[in-house]
This record gives C-alpha cells, structure tokens and sequence, in this order.
C-alpha cells in the first residue's frame, strides 16, 4: 500500500469494508547510530491512532484533519537493532475508524452508502504525509510567527525540555537584501522575539514576498542544540471600514471552493495537484480558494505562499454534535486545526469554524433536533474559541452559509465577538437572474436592521441582523455545471451544459453580475475548482460537476470569457471604492 494516500483511494487498490475498521501500519527505518531523539511526524490519520517505536506506546491521538507529532526519546531509539553505524527501529500506527459514526468530524465523507451526490467515499488511516526528524530531549517546538505590512515582527516559540541558560536567534532575510537578526534568552519554556524590518517587501498575490532564514537553539555555552529553516511574508489582512483590506489596501476575494478530492488519491493532494489547481484557476483570474470540509497539507500553503495564493482553513463538520462531549471534542480538534495551519502563512487570509449549521442542522443527512438556542450557542463557542487562538485579526465565520449570528442583535451591538473579526458570508445557488435580483438592488452602504433575509434563505437567527458595514461575502455561489464526459450518476445546482462556450458564458454572466453589486464589497467564492467524487474514467461514478476544472485537473474551457469576466468584476467592484 501506498503511503501516504488512504487505502481505500483508487491508487491502492484495497477494498476496505465500511462501518468500524481497524488497520495497522507497520515498517522499519534507519536511523543514524549518534541520534539522541527524533520527531515522528503523521500529518494526518483518520481517525483514532496509537503509536509504537520498537514496541513502546508513545502517542495517541484523535481525530483526522490535525498533525500529530510523537517524540522518540533516546532510551526507545536505543531498543532499536544496532548494525555497525545505524539502528533499525520498527514503527506501529495502529488505527481505528467507523464510516458510520455521526459524532465524528468527517467533512464530506459518506455515513451511509451512496449517501448522495454531495457527500463521497470514505478514508482511513494515513492520508497525509510521513517523515522524521533528528530532535533531542532539548528542541525548539511551535513556532508562531506575527509579520506584519509595516516591517514589525513578533515570534513566540515554545522550547522543550530543560533549557535554562538557552537563547535562540532568528535570523531572516530576502533575495534582494534586508532582513533581521534577534536574538532572546529562554524563559520559563518560553522565548518572545520581537523586531523590525526596515524597508519591507510585503506579501501579496501580485507580489509574494518572502523572508528566509533559520530560527536556532543555543545552549549557556552558545553551542547549537537544534535548528529549523524558516520563512515569513509579510502582510496585514483585516476588515476595516467595510470592506477587506491587504496592507490597508481594498482587496477583493475572486476565489473558489476547493473540496480537494481527486480520483486517484481521494482526499490526499499531491504537489502536481495543487499546483495544477492553483497554475490554472490564477490563470483564469482567480486569486484564491475556500479549502472546504478538509485541511490542506502543509505543502499546499508552502506552494500558496509562494505563489500569491489566499486560502481559507476550515473545520469539517459533524453530523450530530448534539452530545455536549462531541461538541467539546470537536473545538479541541479546531483548536489544533487553527494552531497548525491558520499561523505562519501569509496565504491563509480567513478562517472558516462553522458551515451551514453542519452538526445542528435538522436535515435528513443529519437527523438531529437542534433548536435556535442550539444552534446560537455553538456559534459564539466556535466564535469565542477562534478569536481566542487565531493570529492576531484574523477574520472569521462562525457558520459559512447562513442564519448567521452578528454583532448586532434586538437592534443594539453585541459585544462577545468581535465585530472587526466575525464574517458575513452566505451561499446562493440561484439562477443569474435571480441572484441579480435579490442582491442586485441592495445599497453599497445598507441601513443597520434593515436587510436580513431573502425568499431563498434566512441571513439571520432570530433578532440577529446585518449592521451594514460588514463586507457582504458570497462565499458560495453558482454551481454552473458542465458534463465533458458520459456520466449517469451526476449532480449540479442548475443547468448541466454540453457545450463549453454556453457554459462558460453563464458563468461569465454571473461573474459580471457579481462585480457590479454595489454591496457585495467583500467578494465572492464560485463553486468550485475541479468536479468532486466523479471519475472521468468511470460513467456510473457520483459527485458534483460544477468544477472550472474536470476531476483530473483538465481545464474545461480555455477561451478568455471567465478570465475577462473575472478582470471586469474587479474593475467595477474598484469604481465603486
């Protein structure tokens, strides 16, 4: 089996059956004689886990979408076989999974056989990358980095181990000169590092600026005791008199939804993937994508960062997370989500706690009698918890898609969010005309209270209403489908075209339609990137075929209306500034 897709993606060929699973991975490796710890990173394993090293129990963990990071002491590394300048060491991931269990965060994954059209296959186990690294007792562990437009820099970073009298330096710097040099003592654990770059290059899609360097471990006697490479962009990415600013610049959101499942290695990303995804939807005047009901790799934002990419991180969604324990398990798994992926990349631009009222929704794919009050309270849980662990003002959605909680309620502002942070966006799968229609005709500025819901959808929980400065975001809208190939099994929100130019002119229109709202000043987010849970090679397969992209990452249309379409959107959203 190939690691690290999941066994059940197409390139491994195994049939696993579905409900409870349990699967076991086992290997040996090499590592040098002289190495006094390591770090076993599993990027991803769905979804309980219990790690050995030469037999020793040294980790468990929950859930899928998060890292897990186990350290392999020197005393399990001495239990490996010893031949001349190596040892062999035997690594165990025993893994325990159910296709089933609506408790669990699983995203898009099915609960039920051929559950629909919306929902696919399922995974198990390894589905993210594998690797070690040489680390000992004493080692520098998470990193959070602060870069902001004006030069400043903050870093925290936590040390492991005993380390009084240790310092770290961090030394960063650009192709084309400048950078810094800091240095700070260890405290309690601890090191806060704090700086200015004079003359900064920012980081934007147009401009992708980054800073390279190494963040350095030394002891009382000055002598290295671990290093890692890093890097840094920076930028300011804020809501801000109404609309989203890119270093204290209007910027406007031109992205799509990327649910990241691919024929031949289901939920796993390779590069050639995610740079297909990113070369062809940049080209066609995209500037970004919501990652939707998965997390990327870290390989996907290192390639966002340096290509000019904003990202969106997300929570997948359980079914029923009525069982407060279940609630509780999944804000533990967003706050690891958010602490691995939403920190150090200037790509990732908002993030995503809630969508749709997956988890509270009383809908046949989740069969749950949440309430109002349900519903509200985990809003302000996942709203709370957000702002409490994501980087310094970085926005947010508490529910993506609608009946969404604001900072004005009964008339009066609320203040437990932050109304500089919580989002506005709402999903709108209507015919051109019709979205033309009911948003076509809303004032850029609207009056506080007086738009709140539409014949199509409720914005708002009870008492909740929009305070019309929010940036207006549709951050999930159209669906335009086209079919390239037999199929049988398909799904589209609206008119399924054979014809690529027909389809590419719907999609162009609404695109148009789009840019001249005068009060849609945040954006908006087509779905979707490539076709989901289809496979060209096979007619009977299901999914959704909205994507600009085929399931193998073929661009659909390749003429010049959705680029043109896409630069005309951001011309007239700019006159209106």
């Amino acid at each position: 089996m190939m690691v690290p897709f999941p066994p059940q993606a197409k390139v491994n060929n195994i049939v696993i059956p579905e409900g409870e699973v349990h699967l076991r991975y086992a290997t040996t490796f090499e590592l040098p004689f002289a190495w006094t710890g390591a770090v076993l990173h599993l990027e991803g394993v769905d979804h309980t886990a219990e790690v050995r090293v030469n037999g020793v129990l040294l980790a468990r963990h929950v859930g899928a979408w998060d890292p897990c990071s186990v350290f392999v002491p020197r005393s399990v590394l001495r239990q490996g076989l010893l031949d001349d300048t190596t040892m062999l060491h035997k690594l165990e991931v025993d893994v325990t999974d159910s296709s089933r269990s609506r408790a669990i965060l699983s995203g898009k994954q099915e609960r039920e056989p051929r559950e629909g059209a919306i929902f696919y296959g399922n995974m198990s186990g390894l589905w993210k990358s594998a690797w070690i690294e040489h680390a000992g007792d004493v080692r520098l562990g998470d990193i959070r980095l602060t870069a902001r437009a004006s030069g400043d820099l903050s870093a925290d970073v936590e040390i492991a181990g005993a380390a009084a009298g240790h310092s770290v330096i961090l030394r960063l710097w650009h192709e084309d000169g400048g950078g810094l040099l800091l240095r700070a003592p260890v405290e309690d654990g601890r090191v806060t590092l704090a700086g200015r770059v004079e003359d900064v290059r920012p980081w934007s899609p147009a401009c992708p600026n980054l800073y390279f360097g190494t963040l350095t471990l030394l002891d009382a006697r000055g002598r290295k005791v671990d290093e890692i490479e890093t890097y840094a962009g920076f930028r300011d990415f804020v809501m801000q008199d109404g609309y989203y600013r890119l270093n204290g610049e209007p910027f406007f959101l031109q992205g799509l939804l990327n649910q990241a499942i691919y024929p031949d290695t289901l939920y796993t990303p390779t590069d050639k993937h995610t740079l297909t995804d990113y070369e062809h939807t940049l080209d066609q005047g995209f500037n970004g994508e919501r990652r939707h009901q998965t997390t990327p790799r870290h390989r996907d934002l290192w390639l966002a960062d340096k290509m000019g990419y904003w990202l969106s991180i997300e929570l997948p969604s359980g079914r029923n997370l009525m069982d407060a324990e279940d609630r509780a398990s999944a804000l533990d798994q967003w706050r690891r989500i958010v602490s691995a992926y939403a920190w150090n990349h200037p790509s990732v631009f908002f993030l995503v706690a809630g969508n749709e009222d997956w988890g509270l929704l009383e809908h046949k794919h989740h069969e749950v009698d949440a309430t109002h009050e349900d519903r509200e309270t985990f809003q302000y849980e996942l709203g709370e918890l957000t702002e409490s662990i994501a980087p310094p003002g970085m926005p947010y959605a508490a529910n993506d898609g609608w009946r969404c909680v604001t900072t004005r309620r009964n008339g009066q502002i609320q203040n437990r969010l932050d109304p500089n942070r919580l989002m506005f966006n709402i999903h709108e799968y209507a015919d051109n005309a019709r979205v033309k229609s009911l948003y076509g005709r809303i004032p850029q500025w609207p009056e506080p209270g007086v738009w709140g819901k539409n014949p199509r959808h409720v914005f708002h929980p009870n008492g909740y209403s929009y305070d019309g400065r929010t940036p207006f975001v549709l951050s999930e809208v159209g669906g335009r489908a086209l079919l390239n190939r037999p199929s049988k099994g398909v799904f589209a929100y609206g008119r399924i075209h054979r014809d690529p130019e027909t389809w590419a002119e719907e999609l162009s229109e609404l695109i148009r339609i789009m840019g001249a709202m005068p009060v849609l000043r945040g954006g908006y987010v087509l779905t979707q990137t490539r076709d989901a849970g289809n496979d060209p090679e096979d007619e009977t397969s299901m999914g959704e075929i909205n994507g600009v992209l085929d399931g193998h990452g073929l661009l659909k249309y390749a003429g010049d209306l959705v680029r043109e379409a896409n630069r005309a959107a951001r011309a007239s959203w700019a006159e209106g500034l």
